[in-house]
């Protein structure tokens, strides 16, 4: 993923990284924000500069305090950002961190023409220190951290070729970018690396290892979060419950390598009949299947639930010389949601396996949608759990 990619470019699935990345930038950078004013203050201070030359050092110091403000009001900024505006946030974050990494560079550059042996060291080792943990903050974006390193060390580059007589110095500086620039790669891709692992890890614990599709924990957390959304824009929010028929007979019939190639088959066919990137298919657990479909009403619900019913049962499961043919009851709610209370997750989902039941008792191969009584007294619930609240 290219971190400097317009937002609005990037597939769903990776918004929640392009996110991550810059909270990271923003939390490794936090620390060292206010440090410019106030090391300069003390360099300046103490090498008499602020006294030799007031109007250098604190038109110095005032550029240096600005940049630290903006980077504060600039790094609140990013959730704000994310949706409209975001090119311009992250422009604007190589304006603010450019700005303290040139000027400095340009103060270090101005410590090698001065002749002051105090200045030239305190700003000398100062900058080491302060280029090292810039490299470090910046490495999650490559681009970024490498236009940092140069901008800092360019000015007193220039300055050691074309104004001092000592070509050591110009080999000295112009070494130590190129060594900063490869410790500045290296770090980008370790945490790259680390980040990739952890998305890994993050990903095979919300997935259903033998289907592929989201686990319970995932749909458990997807359902509470939609829930608390579709309250807050009162807009419907349907959930269904999709079991596979006599699964047992199936798996004593033809073995459980059988059975499993037939759930495989089956999240298959419910994936496929979820176009929207919004929908949310998982493997509840054993042969059963739940889904969420946002901003859907109940003839909307019913139609995706008769769709996959009639798909399933269109299709022929054939595995290891053996064939077979599935069908799948499906029970299914959908509620214009008003309040988020707590419980309404659970309430939903009660809903649809309720309607589930009514589809086995009904003899399967069907769909059912919950009793609109049993809709009606949870309303009832959610109301007066409101007035107690209040």
């Amino acid at each position: 993923m290219n971190p400097d990619q317009p937002m609005k470019d990037l597939p769903e699935e990776f918004v929640q990284t392009r996110l991550r990345l810059w909270r990271d930038v923003i939390t490794r950078a936090r620390p060292g924000i206010t440090l410019y004013p106030i090391l300069w203050l003390i360099i300046s201070a103490s090498a008499g500069i602020m006294f030799a030359a007031p109007l250098l050092a604190w038109s110095v110091m005032g550029v240096l305090t600005v940049a630290s403000v903006l980077r504060v009001i600039h790094m609140r900024l990013l959730e704000r950002c994310l949706e409209q505006g975001f090119a311009l946030w992250r422009c604007s974050m190589y304006v603010v961190v450019l700005t303290h990494s040139t000027c400095w560079g340009a103060m270090f550059a101005l410590s090698l023409t001065m002749g002051q042996a105090d200045f030239l060291f305190l700003m000398a080792f100062s900058s080491s220190g302060i280029l090292a943990g810039g490299s470090n903050s910046f490495s999650p974006v490559k681009s970024l951290s490498f236009a940092y390193i140069i901008s800092f060390i360019l000015p007193p580059l220039v300055v050691s070729i074309w104004l001092l007589d000592s070509w050591a110095e110009s080999i000295l500086i112009a070494t130590y970018l190129f060594y900063m620039l490869n410790l500045a790669g290296q770090q980008h891709r370790e945490y790259w690396a680390s980040l990739r692992n952890e998305m890994i890890l993050e990903m095979q614990s919300r997935t259903d290892a033998l289907t592929s599709l989201n686990n319970r924990r995932y749909f458990d957390e997807k359902l509470n979060e939609l829930c608390h959304l579709s309250s807050r824009d009162h807009v419907q929010l349907a959930v269904l419950v999709v079991d596979c028929d006599h699964f047992k007979a199936i798996n004593d019939n033809y073995g459980h390598d059988f059975g499993d190639e037939c759930l495989r088959e089956l999240g298959k066919i419910l994936s496929d009949s979820l176009p929207r990137a919004t929908d949310v298919c998982a493997r509840y657990g054993g042969e059963e299947f739940s889904i969420i479909l946002a901003g859907t009403d109940l003839a909307g619900a019913e139609l995706v639930a008769e769709r996959i019913r009639e798909r399933v049962a269109q299709h022929k499961i054939e595995y290891l010389g053996a064939s077979a043919q599935l069908t799948v009851s499906i029970g299914l709610t959908s509620e214009r949601l008003k309040q988020y209370q707590p419980g309404l997750p659970e309430r939903l989902f009660k809903r649809a396996d309720v309607a589930l039941y009514r589809a086995k008792q009904d003899g399967r191969n069907c769909v059912r949608v919950a009793d609109p009584q049993m809709v009606a007294e949870d309303a009832e619930m959610d109301v007066l759990l409101t007035r107690q609240l209040r």
